[in-house]
């Protein structure tokens, strides 16, 4: 069984990261405390004047800043994640992958920075163009992308990790983060077997 996790917002802070460097790099009087995350597509989300300056500020001038020097979501996720793929899933003949969906250029090697910087020790990276082909790879997705859901294929599962913004998405099972997924000794029996954590 092969797991792929999402890198953004399930392992780094994107979405709120995202926020600060838009304070930092495009409107220094926007007030980020105030921001609802009710979509994790930043250019809807932030008031971006044109579609041209959202591309240079992700794609040209703060690719670095928005994926390679973004936070972990939790403090000790880095070190617990590690533990958990290199210890616990093979022992149930489980591999893990990470996905990062509709990145080019420079934010792929600043992910890669991303993943250096946290130590990883994940053996596949994919960073689709088309979404929809994450499901080729996987068995299994977690994530808290609602692109993931709309396009979900049958046959497979997609596990959540709450966020404000995908509230209204269903799915195979759900946690408030990817420690409390790591922190869950049931969690691969569960997958295995098909049941239901909500």
């Amino acid at each position: 069984m092969k797991i792929a996790i999402d890198l953004n917002d399930v392992i780094r802070d994107y979405s709120r990261n995202f926020v600060k460097y838009f304070k930092k790099g495009i409107n220094h009087n926007f007030n980020e405390e105030d921001v609802e995350f009710y979509t994790n597509d930043m250019q809807i989300l932030l008031p971006f004047t044109s579609d041209e300056q959202y591309r240079r500020f992700v794609y040209e001038d703060y690719p670095f800043e928005l994926f390679g020097k973004c936070p972990a979501v939790e403090r000790n996720l880095p070190r617990d994640l590690n533990d958990w793929v290199e210890f616990e899933l093979p022992n149930e003949n489980i591999e893990v992958m990470f996905v990062s969906p509709m990145e080019s250029d420079l934010t792929i090697q600043s992910s890669y920075s991303f993943l250096a910087k946290i130590g990883s020790r994940v053996r596949e990276v994919y960073f689709p163009i088309d979404s929809s082909t994450v499901w080729d790879k996987c068995d299994v997705l977690i994530t808290a992308n609602p692109r993931f859901f709309e396009n979900k294929k049958e046959g497979k599962s997609i596990i959540k990790v709450n966020k404000e913004y995908n509230k209204d998405y269903e799915s195979d099972m759900m946690y408030d983060s990817l420690l409390d997924i790591i922190n869950d000794k049931e969690f691969t029996n569960k997958l295995i077997n098909g049941k239901r954590h909500d």
